[in-house]
């Protein structure tokens, strides 16, 4: 009897230990349960968030956003192209020194030149864009509210994507087109800027097969094209152009970069903020001055009057009679592959009668005595 009681007791104490640990396995499977719900939904609320703020940082920066597409609308009616500007730029984080810009700190006159970033809307060219425009802000301390000021993120031509946006084209041309027509030229007849003519022969309008290893480049020319007239038709003295890797590519410190303009010669129609020590022509000014770090160095301004074998237009400044020059010379000679075309041709004694313009006159295009077609400079702080 006593060891049938002494079972039924061990019996009943298993029994209750299976049950408390089944309760425990219970309220552990529930915890793990609860948790993987709260993840999981935590997940979606920021993937959520993600996509939102992607969203965003597209949208304020202006790529594809309300006030591109409204400038590509307003160019396709035929009407004035109007500012793209770029939005509230959220994304660039806050400036140094507590909103004090590099120029500020140093004594240097802030940058107030208008800047227009070319981007075509690819999503490398977008990354590029939007890394070039934190770099910009991290090296000069410009608040986001005096970049939004400056900036107007402008549309870029990809020749691949025509007839979808050769709108673009037509608004980069139609001055040109007027001037030649004015002097009993046609733009079919131009060499380059014809290209959106002899698309229109082909059956689908797009670019033209023999063109089309060349496409980069015929995309390149028709965007610095639209940069020109758009700082024509909005009458800026001067304007900052960069390509979407610009900044990159920009070794001339930001502390420095508006004094440059500043500086110019009265008769300065191009300014180069990039290729380094490449040796362009005389020295025609310098100055004491800072890198964006606070370093001291020696700031050098060249006239750029020599050949070089430099590619790419990556960061400049044109005049208004920047644009006035190369829109008369276009509408009689017509252009080519843009960086070399303005860098190794316009800007330098030319020995070509079509490349100086003495077959046009000239004295029609430039001060007299004058050489090259544009009157080209350098600031570099190499020596």
């Amino acid at each position: 009897m006593e060891t049938f009681t002494q079972g039924a007791r061990k019996a009943r104490a298993t029994d209750a230990l299976m049950r408390d640990e089944n309760e425990v396995a219970q309220r552990i499977r529930k915890d793990r349960f609860k948790t993987v719900v709260v993840l999981l939904t935590l997940g979606v609320f920021a993937a959520a968030f993600l996509m939102l703020s992607t969203t965003n940082v597209v949208a304020s920066l202006g790529v594809r956003g309300g006030a591109v597409n409204a400038l590509g609308r307003t160019l396709r009616t035929g009407r004035q192209g109007g500012r793209a500007r770029s939005g509230v730029l959220a994304g660039l984080g806050s400036s140094l020194e507590r909103g004090r810009s590099v120029m500020a700190r140093f004594g240097a006159p802030e940058l107030n030149t208008p800047i227009f970033f070319v981007s075509v809307g690819t999503t490398d060219d977008e990354t590029q864009m939007k890394d070039s425009l934190e770099r910009m802000r991290v090296r000069s301390g410009l608040e986001p509210e005096t970049l939004k000021r400056l900036v107007t993120v402008s549309k870029g031509v990809d020749a691949t994507a025509w007839p979808d946006n050769t709108h673009l084209v037509e608004y980069a041309v139609k001055d040109i087109r007027t001037l030649a027509a004015q002097h009993g030229n046609v733009l079919a007849e131009l060499p380059w800027v014809q290209i959106i003519e002899l698309s229109k022969q082909t059956q689908d309008g797009r670019l033209p097969v023999e063109w089309r290893r060349l496409a980069h480049h015929v995309g390149c020319m028709y965007a610095h094209l639209f940069q020109w007239q758009l700082v024509k038709e909005q009458k800026l003295k001067k304007a900052l152009i960069f390509e979407s890797d610009g900044v990159q590519q920009t070794d001339l410190p930001f502390a420095e970069a508006q004094k440059a303009i500043d500086r110019l010669p009265e008769d300065a129609d191009l300014l180069l903020f990039s290729f380094g020590n490449t040796p362009g022509g005389d020295l025609v000014d310098q100055w004491k001055g800072h890198g964006d770090d606070g370093t001291p160095v020696d700031v050098h301004l060249y006239k750029w009057n020599k050949w070089n074998a430099v590619a790419g237009l990556q960061s400049y400044v044109i005049t208004d009679n920047f644009v006035r020059k190369v829109q008369e010379y276009i509408s009689h000679k017509g252009a080519d592959m843009i960086d070399a075309w303005l860098l190794g041709k316009m800007c330098v004694v030319g020995k070509d009668k079509d490349w100086n313009m003495r077959g046009l006159g000239e004295t029609q295009f430039m001060p007299p005595g004058s050489k090259p077609i544009l009157n080209c400079y350098h600031a570099t702080t190499w020596s």
